[in-house]
């Protein structure tokens, strides 16, 4: 039995596919304002709407974190003490409880929460642009067949393949 077990249960829980999802979600439903962020957070004056974004971000993590604390039938008190305890023990073994632990405190720090909603920004930009670009080649075939052409072999060629048969049918 681990020496911190409710630190070592948050820490399988949150690291696990369903612990993760409401925070995924979330980045995934913000990214959207960040795709024209700067990489790096600039220091002073940040954007208003951001950093109202990390307040209501810090709430979800609360909340999420206390449901599941006090579902174990303990404090989120205790869960904290346990994660202070974590970072003064010297002779700990559990590299994983540590970085978990370094994990969360790094978590509610504006910093922190700046470089992941411009990392899910990014991720949401490669995913915008497949999408762009696959709705772009649509259109495109649905133009071409609009204008005449009339058969496979003439789509597959207005898309830069041979025809059916595996020739060129030379229109193009």
């Amino acid at each position: 039995m681990s020496k911190y077990p409710l630190v070592d249960a948050a820490a399988k829980h949150l690291w696990s596919k369903d612990g993760q999802e409401v925070f995924k979600r979330y980045f995934d439903k913000h990214a959207p304002l960040f795709v024209d962020a700067p990489i790096k957070e600039q220091g002073g004056e940040q954007d208003l709407e951001y950093y109202e974004l990390f307040q209501e971000y810090l709430g979800l993590y609360e909340s999420t974190m206390a449901a599941y604390i006090e579902g174990m039938d303990a404090s989120v008190e205790d869960f904290y003490c346990q994660m202070q305890d974590v970072q003064e023990d010297k002779n700990i073994k559990d590299k994983k409880l540590v970085h978990f632990v370094n994990y969360m405190i790094g978590s509610v720090d504006y910093p922190a929460f700046y470089k992941m909603m411009v990392r899910a920004a990014k991720r949401y930009s490669a995913i915008g642009m497949a999408d762009a670009k696959a709705s772009a080649r649509a259109a495109k075939a649905n133009r071409d067949g609009a204008v005449g052409l009339s058969n496979v072999d003439e789509v597959a060629d207005s898309k830069g393949g041979g025809d059916s048969k595996g020739g060129d049918s030379g229109a193009g």
